[in-house]
């Protein structure tokens, strides 16, 4: 009885491993074909973060490499590159670069060429256009062209907004206007962005003026 029922079990593990191989024979080609797609998939993820891996470092390199030319030789980039972000960062130290050596028309220059040609981005423009008003500020309310660019950098929506109203309290404190001055460190000071160290020099000119 016991040989009977050991021989019945073989002959059930055998049809099940039958049956097993036959499915498997049937679903051969999408099975291998799912496999083939699953490595593809992972290899080429994998690629895709080597890839970028090696573009960022690349890029890196390259950025370096520019400002360290730039500070051995004077030498600027003139080579298109296709990393937009890596583009400005070289202009925008060139543009520090020139400013730094009293070159203010190429400073200029590089400033001007960020705006033109990367101005949809709105930090870089801002930016840009805020490093230039610095360069060369209003010194009075008749410089109506600077007092504009001003109005477009301390716009709600500005990523400058408070250092840009900072600006335009300077030239209030310039051309001593008292009551723009005590408006401008209100606004100012009731900003909830505004930071530790612009407070200190808010609070300075409060003092100074006795506004507080």
């Amino acid at each position: 009885m016991v040989e009977s029922e050991s021989f019945i079990k073989e002959v059930s593990e055998e049809v099940k491993r039958d049956r097993l191989f036959k499915a498997l024979n049937k679903f051969k080609w999408p099975l291998f074909a799912l496999i083939v797609l699953l490595v593809g998939a992972v290899g080429g993820y994998e690629y895709y973060k080597f890839d970028k891996k090696s573009r960022a470092q690349k890029n890196g390199e390259f950025l370096i490499s520019a400002i360290e030319s730039l500070k051995e030789n004077g030498q600027t980039v003139t080579e298109k590159i296709d990393n937009k972000f890596t583009s400005v960062l070289i202009k925008l130290n060139e543009a520090k670069y020139f400013e730094e050596k009293g070159d203010m028309k190429s400073a200029s220059a590089a400033y001007n060429h960020i705006i033109s040609k990367y101005g949809e981005n709105k930090f870089f423009n801002h930016y840009s256009k805020f490093q230039l008003y610095l360069m060369d500020p209003a010194k009075s309310l008749g410089d109506v062209k600077k007092i504009k660019i001003l109005d477009e950098l301390s716009a709600p929506d500005s990523p400058l907004k408070l250092l840009a109203l900072e600006q335009k309290l300077y030239l209030y404190v310039k051309i001593n206007d008292l009551e723009n001055i005590k408006s401008q460190v209100d606004l100012i000071l009731s900003d909830q962005g505004i930071t530790p160290e612009q407070v200190t020099r808010i609070k300075d000119v409060e003092s100074i003026y006795e506004l507080n």
